[in-house]
């Protein structure tokens, strides 16, 4: 993609200029200026590429222009646009960094010969760039982990420039990443932006050696367990292999990293007593990051993460509104992070279900990142909440069967110690969903059913034989006779013995119950 400005005050010259670049190989975001003025503040909010220009235009012709450009930005492309009466014109604007210059009327060959030469030139340009961020960042990869490692302020002063030390002020938690085998010599060396594209945070990238790499974050206001769930998610991913991630405390100024390396190191130490675990976050840690006073996005995300697995769209709600008042109350956080963690919450809908055929991931959390405030987010959220919850509602209509073979079950074994997972292991469901739609079907949750089958035994037991109420309560799966008396009371305002002694009442009055 390359960003290309046309400054030119005649519209049909423009569109002249717009219909060559599009016979021309590439894709072309093309911005446009009707003179030098409009021009410059173009070129001063956008990312150009290169300018094609005209040279007589109002308020600031394109020698000016030129002239101004190339203070600014010397290795931006110009090309003029000029009449042979204006040739002399094009020459003298070689002086202001004018790359080249084109007769008009324009001919298709010259400007298609024209255009190459620029991307030859923009290629050439950002390969350079490239190789010296490149040499530089080897640099400051160098001196930064010697200064890690030894903690000797005098390799800060030898850095210079390089190792600048201001922006390691800015940085205020730590995350490292240890692979279970050598990963990071044999990985891309765009990882770094892959895992910022990923997480969409920016953060700095160290790679300390094969197994290990360190990032470094300057956001204040953030739950950075939360951050290195999400980083743990990508890189599982992403790529093959077990990473354990250690999480540091809160820490303030350049001199705290060496020891902020040690402690993560420390840290993840735990991994040997604890290898199924994969985050681990530092003893200070939680009292040292200054977030919200209440529950911690982590603790909050992984209550939303159980409730999506249960699929309980109720407590899926509540939580939910948690994480909204939260926000809505405190303005530390900054933009980006509070996208970031309503953001988890999409991905966790999508990664437990992909509820909607019509509806990406990628789509969605784009069309979060593109909010421009706090209303917007939440509104996106809740839209996906929303279609999460119509997608259990249409899922019910196949479910009918599960139902009522699970209350089959319960009238069979009613005396059997019943449990929930008991229950969804018979119809091959898992507890969450069998849970969501039993009481969908029947308006009532699992528990209190079995409890209205057993009470209802109990009755008929009562009734029609000579048990113990301790037998009767045995009977019918309740081996706490003191709690099955309790329950009994409840449900039918009486006590066992009360009632059996009234059967001869109206059953109206003795079997009312109170639920």
């Amino acid at each position: 993609m390359y960003r290309v400005l046309i400054a030119d005050d005649e519209k049909i010259e423009r569109d002249g200029i717009k219909f060559l670049l599009s016979q021309e190989e590439g894709e072309f975001e093309i911005h446009e200026a009707s003179n030098g003025k409009q021009a410059l503040n173009i070129l001063k909010s956008q990312g150009i590429d290169f300018l094609l220009t005209d040279i007589k235009m109002p308020h600031m012709d394109g020698l000016e222009l030129a002239g101004k450009v190339s203070q600014e930005n010397p290795e931006l492309p110009i090309v003029i646009f000029s009449g042979y009466s204006d040739f002399s014109f094009a020459q003298e604007a070689m002086r202001y960094g004018v790359k080249d210059y084109v007769l008009k009327p324009v001919d298709p060959d010259t400007f298609h010969n024209t255009i190459n030469k620029v991307k030859c030139e923009i290629a050439n340009t950002k390969n350079r760039q490239r190789k010296a961020a490149k040499e530089k960042n080897f640099l400051l990869q160098y001196f930064l982990q010697t200064y890690l490692y030894s903690g000797k302020e005098e390799i800060i002063e030898k850095a210079g420039d390089i190792l600048d030390s201001s922006s390691l002020e800015q940085w205020h938690c730590a995350i490292l990443i240890e692979s279970d085998k050598t990963f990071f010599d044999m990985v891309s060396d765009e990882i770094d932006e892959e895992l910022m594209e990923g997480l969409h945070r920016k953060f700095f990238y160290l790679n300390l050696n094969t197994r290990q790499s360190i990032l470094f974050f300057s956001d204040v206001y953030c739950d950075y367990q939360l951050v290195a769930k999400h980083l743990y998610d990508l890189l599982k991913q992403k790529y093959s292999g077990s990473f354990h991630l250690a999480v540091s405390s809160r820490f303030e100024g350049h001199e705290a990293l060496p020891e902020i390396l040690s402690q993560l190191e420390q840290t993840m130490e735990e991994k040997f007593y604890h290898p199924d675990t994969h985050i681990f976050v530092s003893s200070e840690a939680d009292d040292s990051m200054p977030v919200n006073a209440e529950t911690q996005d982590s603790q909050l995300m992984e209550k939303i993460s159980e409730d999506i697995t249960r699929k309980d769209v109720e407590q899926l709600k509540k939580h939910f509104d948690c994480l909204v008042k939260k926000y809505e109350k405190d303005t530390r956080f900054s933009a980006m992070y509070v996208k970031f963690v309503f953001s988890n919450v999409i991905q966790e809908l999508f990664q437990e279900n992909q509820f909607s055929e019509e509806r990406k991931l990628d789509h969605e959390v784009e069309r979060l990142y593109s909010c421009t405030d706090l209303k917007q987010i939440l509104a996106i959220t809740q839209e996906n909440i929303k279609e999460y919850e119509e997608f259990l509602e249409r899922s019910m209509s196949g479910s009918r069967d599960e139902v009522a073979a699970v209350k089959n079950y319960i009238y069979q074994h009613y005396a059997e110690d019943l449990s929930l997972e008991t229950l969804a292991e018979k119809v091959y469901l898992s507890s969450g969903y069998l849970s969501f739609i039993f009481k969908k079907e029947t308006g009532m949750n699992l528990n209190r059913f079995i409890r209205v089958v057993r009470m209802e035994k109990a009755k008929d037991l009562l009734c029609s034989s000579n048990m113990k109420v301790a037998q009767v309560s045995e009977q019918v799966g309740i081996p706490n006779v003191s709690y099955f008396c309790r329950s009994f009371r409840e449900y039918y305002g009486s006590s066992p013995e009360s009632y059996r002694k009234g059967t001869g009442e109206d059953e109206e009055n003795t079997g009312s119950h109170k639920e």
